[in-house]
């Protein structure tokens, strides 16, 4: 663990969308591997975080173990923001924050962000929007499981995972098939046999890890809605039978594993 100087964001080229600069504030940075995790479920929620360099994914997971990652953070994105509410709203942790890659994150206690910009009308502001834009990706979310067959979901998912990426300077996805069943709610299994059909539709380009989607594309096929001959092919009744995820998950409360391990980065309390 290091405790570093303030320094203008600029020197850095962070973006943290719209946030004063987040690294002038006293904080820590830590370093974590792919797979390290950053916070855990039940940890005390008393920091908020940066993404310095690479990504961060936000999960939880049902009581039976299957896991649905809420989002994906990039350079520049806060993630950890519930713990600015108090703990009136989240005394603990009900999510976990795990390294995607080799990871870089600023870590500021919630005591010296309020002490140094309460008083500030211009936090507030970028507070509340924050709040509003993570509000409107949970409805998305839920209106994808609710109204979106998997294949228009998973299509959807790459269009804003592309966009969020673009915006951290990122050209391509870098993710597995295991990631974005867990993003969409799906099966790696229904996840490979929709990633080949989008391919061989030409609406994106793929190996392993490394996924590259021809947005234009994309965007029409989204404009058409529903393809009933797709529907009608091997994805897609894979599809119509993965389509009771939603309810299977209704009463199946979300959270992360308790048991899994914490990441040996000290924080300050």
């Amino acid at each position: 663990m290091k405790t570093y100087a303030p320094y203008t964001q600029s020197e850095e080229g962070l973006d943290p969308r719209g946030f004063p600069p987040l690294l002038n504030l006293p904080h820590v940075e830590g370093d974590f591997h792919r797979g390290a995790r950053i916070y855990a479920f039940d940890d005390p929620a008393n920091h908020i975080y940066l993404v310095i360099s690479g990504r961060v994914k936000i999960v939880r997971a049902s009581v039976a173990g299957r896991n649905k990652i809420i989002a994906i953070r990039h350079r520049g994105d806060i993630f950890g923001e519930l713990a600015l509410a108090g703990s009136r709203v989240e005394p603990r942790r009900s999510d976990e924050a795990v390294a995607l890659e080799r990871t870089r994150v600023a870590i500021i206690r919630t005591e010296d962000f309020w002490q140094t910009q309460g008083h500030n009308p211009a936090v507030w502001q970028h507070l509340l929007w924050l709040l509003a834009t993570r509000l409107v990706e949970a409805y998305r979310q839920i209106e994808g499981l609710v109204f979106e067959d998997t294949q228009h979901r998973l299509a959807h998912t790459l269009l804003d995972l592309s966009r969020a990426a673009s915006r951290a300077g990122e050209t391509r996805l870098r993710l597995i098939h295991t990631e974005l069943a867990e993003l969409i709610g799906s099966s790696r299994e229904v996840v490979t046999s929709l990633m080949l059909a989008l391919s061989k539709r030409g609406l994106l380009d793929y190996r392993r890890g490394e996924i590259q989607p021809h947005l234009p594309q994309l965007a029409q096929f989204l404009s058409k809605g529903i393809d009933s001959t797709y529907v009608g092919s091997s994805a897609g009744l894979i599809n119509n039978q993965d389509s009771s995820w939603a309810e299977r998950q209704t009463n199946s409360t979300l959270r992360p594993k308790s048991a899994m391990r914490r990441s040996r980065v000290t924080v300050p309390d």
